[in-house]
């Protein structure tokens, strides 16, 4: 079967080769009459696209999402490309492509730019990823796919209750294990990243994006408006214009297709934003259902469901890892969780 990247192949050969002739013929005049923009990404490049086609409507912009298992060799990749003025694509490894990756790729393509990958921890300081130890660290994926709860894991680790782990999501914990702490680097991973990759200085669009409040909807799914910020930054680079646009009335935001880990309310007070324990699952396929969404105690039933299946020993996480290796932080937090369920601090019954 082919993926997204496949099909998308062979519909830019028909629009670079097929399309002009068929118009000419036709007497029909193509509308992109700018540069051909190729976005070759993950799961950011579909609102880069969308927002870079916004802010340069005369251009093509197509997307290739980089899906694993795709058919087309990398050669072929290339010089699909290669028909592009512009080509950005996100870093990717091998795997996604046959024989080769984004290194191979800008080897044989020298016009492939880096995209900026907007990562940003501080507003979910418990999102984690877990890996399957006895598989290579192969990700294990949960109620919310790849975003798992830091907390959960330990509670399940640790033997605890679901009343204990649900008695953990309190500020107490959460002061204690630092959670407040993430803001200074997580800027700083992000600022410094981008100037190091890509050669773009985002140090000012942060400050701008916080003072809206939160701009993330999990720790890489950026907001539209963060997005059509790097967009404008690429655009500049190439020596395009931008028009004067109020964008945020056409902005669509994919994100929302996704799961959505929320932001805590003692993190959200602290950063001045609202907050939530709703966890919300991506939709159903079918128009008719709006989605599916999880409070605490149910999001902490399915994450016990789903470990119970690979073992207290298979979950690997460096951070929860680290906790239970430390005895005095390990008694804290199972301290902490019996005192918040002894006194009634419960944040979702």
């Amino acid at each position: 079967m082919f993926t997204p990247i496949d099909r998308q192949v062979i519909g830019s050969w028909y629009r670079y080769l097929l399309e002009p002739r068929i118009a000419k013929l036709t007497g029909r005049t193509l509308r992109a009459t700018g540069p051909r923009i190729a976005i070759v990404g993950n799961c950011q490049s579909f609102n880069m696209a969308y927002a870079i086609q916004l802010l340069c409507p005369a251009a093509l912009v197509d997307h290739f999402p980089l899906i694993p298992r795709s058919h087309v060799p990398l050669r072929i990749f290339a010089r699909t490309l290669a028909t592009y003025d512009f080509v950005f694509s996100h870093d990717f490894p091998a795997g996604f492509i046959p024989s080769g990756g984004f290194k191979e790729l800008r080897d044989l393509l020298n016009k492939t730019t880096l995209l900026p990958q907007i990562n940003f921890a501080a507003f979910h300081p418990d999102s984690v990823y877990v890996g399957d130890s006895a598989e290579g660290h192969a990700p294990i994926f949960g109620p919310l796919g790849p975003y798992r709860s830091a907390l959960a894991v330990f509670a399940f680790r640790k033997g605890l209750s679901l009343q204990e782990a649900n008695a953990l999501f309190n500020h107490n914990v959460f002061e204690s294990l630092g959670y407040y702490g993430f803001w200074n680097d997580a800027s700083a991973e992000l600022i410094q990243s981008c100037k190091r990759d890509c050669d773009m200085d985002l140090s000012a669009e942060l400050i701008k994006w916080a003072r809206r409040g939160a701009f993330m909807h999990t720790v890489n799914h950026p907001k539209p408006f963060v997005l059509v910020d790097v967009a404008k930054k690429l655009l500049a680079k190439i020596g395009l214009l931008v028009p004067d646009l109020d964008y945020e009335n056409y902005m669509i935001d994919d994100f929302l297709r996704y799961p959505t880990f929320p932001i805590y309310p003692p993190i959200g007070a602290y950063y001045g934003c609202a907050g939530s324990y709703t966890f919300k699952l991506a939709p159903a396929a079918a128009a008719r259902d709006v989605g599916d969404y999880l409070v605490l105690p149910e999001f902490l039933i399915g994450s016990y469901a789903k470990f119970r299946r690979f073992g207290d020993a298979r979950l690997a996480n460096p951070r929860v890892d680290a906790w239970l290796g430390e005895r005095a932080t390990a008694d804290m937090i199972v301290s902490l969780a019996r005192e918040n369920l002894r006194m009634g601090r419960l944040p979702v019954r």
